[in-house]
């Protein structure tokens, strides 16, 4: 779990860590990534854990969700706070057991990959509130890393200048 301000770079940060288990794994690993922030209401669940050819109107064929696309590989999932209960209930479900089960699926499918997950939020306090789950908070908060807002990482930012110099 990477916290901090926006703006801090927790993406990246998920990045490296990814990079560095794919450099140790030898060979190029997915990495797929989701602002859960950004999820229109009622389709996290079809997102994350993919659909079954009609399991709803409009699903004409089988969809794969980003655990699934994940498989392998790690699954970031950026604003996780933002993420609705029910979801988290699920989530909780595929990090116990490494199966995913589509919607309308009847038979689960294995997976596996490691979960990176961020938020500005303050996931202590969301639990304390009852707006984040207690156990799933402790599933994905071991280790936790806070990551200061780049203002006080002044150090940083010529390397940050040379890399972003670099991709022109």
């Amino acid at each position: 779990l990477v916290s901090g301000p926006s703006g801090a770079g927790k993406e990246h940060a998920a990045r490296v860590f990814h990079a560095a288990r794919e450099k140790l794994a030898g060979k190029p690993r997915p990495f797929v990534a989701l602002n859960c922030a950004t999820i229109p209401a009622g389709l996290a669940e079809r997102i994350l854990f993919g659909a079954r050819r009609g399991a709803y109107s409009g699903a004409v064929e089988d969809a794969r969700g980003l655990v699934q696309a994940a498989d392998g590989g790690t699954l970031f999932l950026d604003e996780v706070g933002d993420l609705d209960a029910a979801v988290q209930t699920k989530l909780l479900r595929v990090l116990e057991t490494r199966e995913v089960l589509p919607v309308g699926a009847v038979q689960p499918v294995r997976v596996d990959f490691t979960l990176c997950a961020a938020t500005l939020k303050d996931l202590r306090a969301e639990v304390l509130a009852g707006r984040f789950r207690e156990d799933l908070y402790f599933r994905i908060s071991r280790p936790e890393f806070r990551l200061p807002a780049l203002a006080e990482r002044p150090e940083e930012i010529p390397w940050l200048v040379e890399r972003a110099l670099a991709g022109i």
